[in-house]
């Protein structure tokens, strides 16, 4: 037997580093308490060179103003980063040092940045009563970002380097618990202090109490209908002119601030006044209403009660656009006072463009813009070169109640732009679908199209930004809901309006194929290329079938455009792929499907056109149409796709895109095409989206129940909400098909209407609006964003709508009588 060599094995060879080589006579290092080996130089080198330009980008593009503090620092760590990584992978002998202080100063970045969104959102919480869902995961999405970026990192530098040991030789344990205790403490009484400045300081007001301040008003103005009648055609309450008062709003002082028409110098004319009342301490500011409204005239009557006021304050770096609450705040400079409706007038909380790189980013209020609409000049150096501090200077954050009379003498209590006293009742609804339809109506002009974009309180109307696919969502929506008993053709005034708006689409169409079979739509007609999107042609496939029974009662008249919807249903079928699912455009010249990335929505559409259309061609078969048989079969495919292909991955447990039209699509297929697995699909995306309706639970706001958003901060937007009321009226109907209870449902559905209807311009509401178009029965972006699109108002009505027949609050019927499973 081979005796075995008593020789050790060789040591692994040690980690490179960049410092210099050791003689070969030096000590070995001992083995307790020695010095971890050096890390490998060019991984820390690589690591540090990816960071460099990560914190390099967020110093120069996050800061929407030069040399904060969030930018010096960020760009301090950039630098070092940068140094790192040449040190390491020259190499130097300095590296290592090199690596230990960039680890350090990670750390302190981590905690400075951690303090300040810490700060932040105490302050921004403070001030919104309550943070909310949203907002707290975003803040701690940025700090999740953060983190990775810094403290795997800093640890593993630290700790290859030598660690804490240098540190514990210079101080006493005890000294360093003392200091970070010290260090926690005034932390907190940091927070504490954010805390206390977010919170206004309260004013007096009529009666005594917010909750009596609306009878004391309706006390002193008991004499309203005594008032003279204003002239036929007097303007609105619109005005931009700050309220002048005789001092600035302050704690103990009532301020009181009333806007009215009165007569002007010409005859049969009137003007607006704006008043401010500010009695002495001690005396009701609602006492002075009688004789600050001698020369007033009986018409909308807006009145504004200051209850509290604070300096302004900054809710932390990058976050200065939320330092008024959306909607709520007013603002004054000095004496001189901007109320929350104005602000919102000027869309004022959508101007702030915090990130320089991305102006189509837009949240808050841009403070330079504040104190030009309060009158005072360009900040000296330009707005651009004010600092925050300088722009925040002497400007005061108001916070008020907000009541209208309406020319009848009602006294309205309001919340931003809306009425929060609007009960969900059967005749609020329809109502509110009545009014939605009735400004629909309005805002198309003789050749058919749609009026885009209004402005309520200037008025200013636009067409441009026509969208093909939003001219036909409209005009779907008249059709399903259009007024008119069930079963019966629709009322003359909406045929007439659904023919212009059919016979502008079809004046869209481009033919191709052999004998021009094919047809897609093009904007403008005359428009160059070949390659036609799907989008707006799978829209416009659903309006055209699902007014065909609404244009007249004859089946002449129904047939009228079925060679028509023949050539865009050819256009539909040659753009499915045979994985089932649609390419996003079709190129006529070859009748070829040009294959990509697909557009939000068209998937949902185009799945909804032929399920209208394979009930058509089984009903109605003729040589227009493509036959049943192949129409079920496309069906069925794209079905599948969607339900079983299109989400089958790891995200779909957790979050879903806009499938909205999915569900429509299920709903419209109840009748002949039922799959399980596609109306699980519908049901499964509604569940998801049901967890960001805000609810009494989610600490929110009472006015924003109902919205679906992301808590107090961002008001919810009114299409969001009303797209998602859509989606769930058709999963609902969905559900009843299947049998399942609806319970939870009708609830959601509830507060979604709810906040609909009071998010709706009415009388009440509509105090400063223009007089020049039709804007009652509109809804604007949010409740603190005015402009008017319209299919803002088809979402909505279409969401008050099938809602409202799925609740049993309007009649009509939303899906077909269902078939078997």
């Amino acid at each position: 037997m081979q005796a075995p060599d008593p020789a050790p094995p060789a040591p692994p060879e040690p980690l490179r580093d960049s410092a210099p080589p050791q003689p070969a006579d030096a000590p070995a290092p001992a083995a307790r308490g020695a010095a971890p080996p050096p890390p490998r130089r060019w991984a820390v080198g690589l690591l540090s060179l990816l960071h460099a330009p990560i914190f390099a980008w967020a110093a120069l593009s996050l800061p929407f103003r030069p040399w904060t503090l969030f930018a010096l620092v960020t760009g301090a760590l950039a630098l070092l980063h940068a140094a790192t990584a040449a040190l390491s992978l020259a190499p130097h002998p300095l590296a290592p040092r090199a690596f230990r202080v960039t680890s350090f100063v990670s750390l302190g970045y981590l905690a400075l940045l951690s303090y300040g969104l810490l700060s932040s959102a105490v302050y921004v919480a403070s001030l919104n009563r309550g943070l909310g869902v949203g907002i707290a995961a975003a803040l701690l999405a940025v700090w999740g970002v953060v983190a990775l970026l810094t403290l795997p990192f800093a640890c593993w530098g630290v700790a290859s380097t030598g660690g804490l040991a240098p540190l514990r030789r210079r101080s006493s344990p005890r000294a360093t618990v003392a200091a970070l205790s010290a260090l926690a403490l005034l932390a907190a009484l940091s927070l504490l202090l954010r805390h206390r400045n977010a919170k206004a300081d309260v004013l007096p007001v009529p009666g005594g109490a917010t909750s009596r301040t609306g009878a004391a008003l309706r006390e002193a103005l008991s004499s309203f209908e005594a008032l003279p009648a204003p002239p036929a055609r007097s303007p609105s309450l619109m005005t931009m002119a700050p309220a002048t008062c005789a001092a600035p709003p302050e704690p103990g002082r009532p301020t009181l601030v009333v806007t009215h028409l009165a007569r002007a110098k010409e005859p049969g004319r009137a003007r607006v006044v704006t008043r401010c009342l500010q009695p002495p301490p001690g005396e009701d500011a609602a006492a002075a209403l009688p004789a600050a409204l001698a020369d007033a005239l009986r018409g909308p009557l807006k009145i504004d009660v200051v209850s509290a006021v604070q300096p302004l304050g900054s809710p932390g770096p990058g976050l200065v656009g939320l330092s008024l609450r959306p909607g709520l705040d007013g603002i004054c400079l000095a004496e001189r006072c901007l109320m929350p409706w104005q602000l919102i007038a000027i869309d004022a909380f959508n101007t702030n463009t915090p990130l320089r790189g991305v102006p189509d980013f837009r949240f808050g209020v841009d403070l330079a813009a504040m104190r030009r609409a309060l009158g005072e000049p360009e900040p000296p150096g330009g707005a651009a070169g004010a600092g925050e501090g300088a722009l925040r200077s002497g400007l005061l954050r108001i916070e008020t109640l907000s009541y209208t009379v309406d020319r009848a003498g009602a006294l309205h209590l309001l919340s931003r732009i809306g009425e929060p006293g609007v009960e969900l009742t059967e005749a609020t609804v329809q109502q509110a679908a009545a009014a939605a339809q009735r400004y629909i109506l309005a805002a198309q002009r003789k050749d058919g199209m749609f009026r885009y974009i209004v402005d309520p309180f200037t008025g200013r109307a636009s067409f441009d930004g026509f969208s093909i696919a939003r001219q036909a969502g409209t005009t779907l929506a008249i059709c399903e809901l259009g007024a008119g008993a069930e079963g019966a053709p629709a009322p003359k005034e909406l045929r007439t309006t659904v023919q212009r708006s059919l016979g502008l689409l079809a004046k869209l169409e481009r033919r191709a194929g052999d004998g021009g079979a094919v047809g897609a739509l093009f904007y403008p007609a005359d428009s160059r290329g070949t390659v036609a999107n799907l989008n707006p042609t799978a829209l416009s496939l659903v309006a055209f079938l699902s007014c065909r029974d609404a244009l007249g009662d004859t089946p002449d008249a129904r047939a009228a455009h079925d060679a028509l919807i023949g050539r865009l249903a050819r256009m539909v079928l040659a753009t499915q792929r045979d994985d089932g699912g649609f390419a996003p455009q079709l190129d006529l010249a070859r009748v070829a499907p040009v294959l990509g990335p697909t557009q939000l929505y068209e998937g949902g559409q185009s799945v909804l056109a032929l399920a209208l259309l394979e009930d058509l061609a089984a009903r109605e078969p003729g040589p227009e149409l493509p036959p049943a048989a192949e129409v079920r079969a496309a069906v069925d495919r794209a079905m599948d796709h969607y339900a079983n292909r299109y989400w089958n991955h790891f995200a779909s447990d957790f979050v879903y895109m806009e499938e909205n039209w999915h569900c429509l699509a299920a709903r419209a297929a109840l009748g002949r095409h039922r799959r399980d697995d596609y109306e699980r699909f519908c049901l499964d995306y509604v569940a998801f989206k049901s967890r960001l309706v805000l609810d009494e639970g989610s600490e929110v706001a009472p006015d924003l129940v109902g919205g679906y958003g992301f808590g107090n901060v961002l008001p919810p937007h009114n299409t969001a909400t009303a797209g998602f009321g859509e989606a769930l009226a058709a999963a609902m109907a969905v559900k009843a098909a299947r049998g399942e209870d609806l319970g939870r449902d009708r609830a959601l559905m509830e507060r979604v209407l709810r906040f609909l209807v009071r998010q709706q311009w009415s009388p009440a509401t509509c105090f400063a609006c223009s007089r020049d178009v039709v804007v009652e029965g509109g809804f604007s972006e949010s409740m603190a964003s005015p402009r008017i699109r319209i299919d803002y108002v088809q979402h909505a009505w279409a969401a008050l709508g099938h809602g409202g027949r799925m609740l049993g609050l309007v009649p009509g019927r939303s899906a077909p009588q269902a078939a078997p499973l």
